[in-house]
């Protein structure tokens, strides 16, 4: 009799609709990377709610908040670090996610569509790091700021809702942390959502080296290896708040021009060194790369290595990135804004 309540309990929740098979392989750290970065965006989201409590998005007194949290609210520190790390993270293994779908092809028909929306949910997270790195407004921030309004005049009419002359009077500040807590993650949760739609209905793509599939497991099964994966990840975020504070300056001084962008997007200041449009070109070239990987990309075959050309570029790619990051940080800016 119990079992029978609980199942008809199940059936009125929706609660069946977990009752599905997956592959065995998923199962497995390189696919539950995805799994890793939700549990990163939950933290970011709780951390972020707590955050917002004790921040002033002004001008005058935004940094000054941010210090006050880190020395006077009680674990205020580590609630920041909480905050920070959970970005850094997410950051590691979003783009550790994109790499692994890139190997297994996991792209190619029919999750096209679910290629998309990782690529649209890489792009929103990239502008939420942004818009967190300006919030702190310290050196860093406001250079970072400065460099997003260049970017912003050189767009014309698109770019002029970006910019302090939408809204006279009102500071940009405030509206970079209306976009950090509310519009941001409006659009975002409905994107993820449609990813986690998505990966339902088409199922998780096959293993390389079984592309026919194998052995089947619960969905239910892989839920409990994401929990113990996000409890994994829970932990060395708390680690390292705990050891490694946030960098956080003083209040900003206007016209300066002498610190370097947090390290997901040093890469950027590295080409800007070389010619200052590649602030505009380089996102868009990449932007459009990664959207028209599933359309030029139609082959059967999804091994790594019987794809010879893909596994080339994607090695390109990340040499190149990586070595514009390493370079980045120990070049000197030959220029001003």
């Amino acid at each position: 009799m119990a079992n029978g309540l609980l199942d008809t309990l199940k059936d009125r929740l929706g609660l069946n609709v977990l009752d599905y098979e997956v592959e065995e392989h998923a199962n497995s750290i390189p696919y539950s990377l995805g799994g890793m970065t939700t549990t990163s965006l939950v933290l970011l989201v709780l951390s972020g709610f707590l955050l917002a409590q004790f921040y002033t998005p002004d001008p005058e007194r935004a940094n000054q908040s941010v210090h006050y949290l880190m020395d006077q609210v009680y674990l205020g520190w580590f609630l920041r670090g909480v905050h920070f790390w959970s970005a850094e993270v997410l950051t590691v293994t979003m783009v550790l996610h994109l790499i692994r779908v890139f190997l297994t092809a996991s792209y190619r028909a029919p999750r096209e569509i679910n290629w998309l929306t990782g690529v649209a949910l890489l792009l929103l997270m990239v502008v939420m790091l942004f818009t967190g790195t300006v919030l702190k407004w310290d050196q860093e921030a406001y250079e970072a700021l400065d460099h997003f309004l260049w970017v912003a005049e050189r767009m014309g009419i698109f770019g002029l809702p970006l910019t302090e002359k939408f809204a006279p009077g009102v500071p940009l500040l405030n509206r970079v942390y209306m976009a950090h807590i509310s519009m941001l993650p409006i659009v975002i949760l409905p994107v993820l959502g449609l990813h986690l739609f998505y990966m339902k209905h088409h199922k998780i793509s096959p293993h390389p080296d079984n592309p026919e599939g194998g052995r089947k497991i619960k969905f239910t099964q892989h839920m409990a290896y994401l929990q113990r994966a996000g409890a994994g990840v829970f932990a060395l975020i708390c680690i390292l708040s705990l050891l490694i504070s946030p960098p956080l300056g003083d209040k900003a001084i206007a016209g300066l021009e002498v610190t370097k962008p947090p390290w997901q997007f040093v890469w950027l200041y590295a080409l800007e060194n070389l010619w200052v449009p590649f602030l505009v070109v380089a996102p868009l070239v990449l932007t459009l790369i990664l959207v028209a990987i599933p359309f030029v990309d139609r082959g059967k075959e999804i091994h790594w290595k019987k794809r010879p050309l893909a596994t080339l570029f994607l090695v390109v790619m990340v040499v190149v990135i990586v070595g514009l990051i390493i370079w980045g940080k120990v070049t000197t800016m030959t220029h001003e804004m």
